[in-house]
């Protein structure tokens, strides 16, 4: 699938649908914007619907990736109406490789440490987009793993109402 695909209503849909996400990232992620390499975030209201794309390009080495995401979790979470984030780790060619795991287990800590819902993760690059996993203790992404009243199971476990 590419953003070619989209469906005429994707900006009312949420993005913790990883196949939209995965769209929308080949959207927002230019062919420009992938040969650098860099980080896009999409910013993300409550419901999961985009609230807005950014993306931080050439950045020079792992510490300074960490940095960025550490400070834009942490920037979002003050913004208001910002509920969810979907990462773009985004480079020119390649798979997943060992330095996209060891970023994302860094995206996940960050996310939790912020109390902030992590819709999705994905390796961009010119060639194709990859998902990582979910983490399931993370904040629940809307419309992930909740019943019809907004419980997830990890709320259901521990006898919330």
């Amino acid at each position: 699938m590419s953003f070619h695909d989209l469906p005429q209503d994707w900006p009312t849909r949420s993005l913790a649908d990883p196949d939209l996400a995965v769209d929308v990232l080949d959207l927002v992620v230019t062919d420009r914007d992938r040969m650098p390499g860099g980080l896009s975030f999409l910013l993300c209201r409550g419901d999961g619907r985009l609230s807005q794309p950014v993306f931080v390009g050439s950045i020079p080495h792992a510490a300074a990736m960490r940095e960025t995401v550490s400070s834009t979790v942490l920037t979002a979470v003050t913004l208001p109406g910002v509920g969810g984030l979907v990462v773009g780790i985004v480079k020119p060619w390649g798979g997943v490789d060992d330095s996209d795991r060891a970023l994302h287990e860094h995206i996940l800590q960050m996310c939790r440490q912020a109390d902030l819902p992590l819709l999705g993760t994905c390796v961009v690059t010119g060639t194709g987009i990859y998902h990582l996993p979910v983490a399931v203790d993370l904040p629940a992404a809307p419309g992930r793993g909740q019943d019809e009243g907004g419980r997830t199971g990890r709320d259901r476990a521990q006898g919330a109402a």
